[in-house]
């Protein structure tokens, strides 16, 4: 039995902190971002509040790979997201019906997927990592450095320092703190060698707004999921509980396309889109736009 951190509780660390909790080590989650989890995913879409996850409010979609892991390691989370009203993907059926051969082949179902929003995703996720275990999760705290020790020269992590000064021992710390991790500068600041990171611009913009039906219908794809427009590039991804996301992709570099921030230019552009103008039949659930690079 293992003595595990697991430093940040988005899906990731939260899987990695169920599966190893699921095999019989201790797990403990830490989480900076302070809010609790909600009651409901509804609750979690309109107001928790996680300034960690920078796109936690944009279009999401899971890869079928993610939802076998699930599958076969997380039953229970899955059955949460089909309680929530995510959607069950069949990419298969998304064909372009110039294909003539359509006839289903072995293997095809490991193409099936979910979608829903990321808020949705996460709370599967939370409340499944509340009664596990063997694992604690601990929110509103941020860890300030590591512990370490040298063996035969080399920097061992043997657990961490939160910012109140506590220190928490480890067999194993694992970094789910994402894209924007601290771990490259807490293992400088601990005498280890620098981490070599590389970052790159996408060089991409993307704007979004989700809309919800009044009956839980989805609109009727008309084209493909994901369509390059021109000098654009737009998204529809139907989600959970009669929701659905509309993302346009701009190049960054576009300074007159900044004016899709604008909630009204946005939906011109969608409106001029013909297999797409459909979409923007609902009730929008989010005001302007939401951009991200």
């Amino acid at each position: 039995m293992f003595n595990t951190i697991v430093l940040g509780a988005g899906m990731c660390g939260l899987a990695s902190g169920m599966m190893l909790a699921r095999d019989g080590h201790r797990v403990t989650v830490l989480e900076r971002d302070p809010a609790p989890v909600p009651d409901s995913p509804e609750a979690a879409w309109e107001r928790w509040g996680r300034r960690g996850v920078a796109q936690f409010r944009q279009a999401h979609f899971l890869q079928a790979r993610g939802r076998q892991v699930l599958e076969a390691e997380l039953p229970d989370v899955q059955q949460a997201l089909g309680a929530a009203g995510a959607l069950r993907l069949d990419p298969i059926a998304r064909m372009p019906t110039s294909l003539t051969e359509r006839d289903p082949r072995p293997g095809d179902e490991q193409l099936l997927t979910w979608t829903a929003r990321r808020p949705t995703l996460e709370h599967a996720f939370a409340r499944a990592a509340e009664s596990q275990d063997g694992l604690e999760v601990r929110r509103g705290v941020s860890v300030s450095g590591l512990e370490t020790r040298r063996v035969d020269g080399r920097l061992h992590v043997t657990g961490v320092r939160d910012e109140r000064g506590e220190r928490l021992a480890a067999d194993l710390v694992v970094d789910a703190m994402g894209r924007r991790s601290a771990l490259p500068k807490l293992l400088c600041d601990a005498g280890g060698d620098p981490v070599h990171e590389e970052a790159e611009d996408c060089g991409f913009l993307y704007y979004t707004r989700f809309f919800r039906s009044a009956n839980g219908s989805l609109p009727e794809p008309r084209g493909p999921y994901l369509a390059h427009v021109g000098s654009f590039s737009i998204a529809t991804l139907p989600a959970d509980a009669g929701t659905w996301s509309i993302t346009l992709f701009v190049s960054s570099r576009d300074q007159p396309l900044k004016r899709l921030r604008d909630a009204s230019a946005w939906s011109a552009l969608v409106r001029a889109c013909p297999l797409h103008a459909h979409w923007l039949d609902g009730t929008p659930i989010t005001g302007s736009c939401r951009w991200a690079a």
